[in-house]
């Protein structure tokens, strides 16, 4: 039977891991509304880390490869990636209740373009030509999700700014790591614990009771982040950034899907248009780094059979 490659298996993590990380969202946002942000930080944070032992916990009794979560080969990295992690949350936390999910698109479609200037410095990563046409088509259609120009800012605006630039700082940093450390469940123990601790420095000031419903709410959102996070750990091994990124924007089609059916909410057309360019941005990537991976295989020299 052959083996799966690697990028059809980082394909179809990403596809679940942005699934998973949309329906988050959709869970989230009403309670953004009524609760305060520290607050479903310290739970959810609190939650994920300890999914992060019990996945280890079990890994480590069915004989996987994913056997603990505590300890790291680079602290430097896995630091640097916890502080990411928490900006991007508190930045893509403000923007989704600020803003109507669809328009959450236009800073995962900025995140491509933010990448191919890290990759280049932090990974050493060239961007082919064709990839780097696939992200100016991006550009274009990121801009077309403006079509009141940058007068239309907002807090919700700065706020998806924020959370789109430090989220591609903590993926471009869980590839840097996957070269370091095998460990993947690392990546999201210590930037989730990191997040319940940062959050435990204003709580007291603004925790409000809460019931069972807000709780069980809070629980399945953080199992779903829970997957998507340690789902683009995973992807970050298999795909380039440049390409994972990109892919991501099919995220669209579940924001506005969730939007849609959940909370009514009717995209623009000129966010359609702009939307389909960002995600014709992915699927070049994607056929880029399948024509990469076939010269590869080819120059690999043939070992004769014994």
């Amino acid at each position: 039977m052959p083996r799966r490659s690697p990028l059809g298996i980082g394909v179809g993590l990403l596809l679940a891991s942005t699934l998973a990380a949309t329906m988050a969202d959709g869970t989230i946002k009403d309670l953004s509304g009524r609760i305060a942000a520290p607050q479903v930080f310290f739970l959810s944070g609190l939650m994920m880390a300890v999914l992060s032992l019990l996945a280890a916990r079990a890994g480590a009794r069915l004989g996987l490869g994913f056997t603990g979560c505590l300890l790291t080969r680079a602290p430097g990295l896995l630091l640097g990636r916890s502080v990411a992690t928490v900006l991007a949350s508190v930045g893509f936390f403000h923007a989704i209740k600020l803003l109507p999910l669809a328009e959450i698109f236009l800073f995962v479609g900025m995140m491509p373009l933010m990448a191919a200037l890290l990759s280049r410095w932090l990974l050493n990563e060239t961007v082919p030509r064709a990839t780097l046409i696939g992200l100016l088509t991006g550009l274009l259609g990121v801009a077309m999700l403006f079509p009141g120009g940058f007068a239309d800012l907002s807090p919700g605006h700065l706020a998806g700014g924020l959370g789109a630039l430090s989220g591609t700082v903590s993926l471009v940093l869980a590839r840097l790591m996957a070269r370091y450390e095998g460990n993947t469940l690392v990546q999201v123990f210590y930037p989730n614990l990191g997040l319940a601790l940062s959050a435990l420095l204003v709580v007291p000031s603004v925790w409000v009771p809460m019931g069972m419903g807000d709780i069980a709410m809070i629980a399945v959102y953080s199992g779903l982040l829970f997957l998507a996070r340690w789902g683009m750990v995973l992807v970050m091994q298999r795909l380039r950034v440049t390409v994972a990124l990109p892919l991501m924007n099919v995220q669209f089609v579940w924001l506005v899907a969730v939007g849609f059916v959940v909370f009514g909410e009717v995209p623009e057309a000129a966010t359609l248009i702009g939307a389909t360019l960002v995600m014709a941005a992915g699927i070049i990537a994607l056929t880029q780094q399948a024509r990469i991976d076939r010269m590869a295989a080819r120059s690999q020299p043939v070992v004769p059979a014994e």
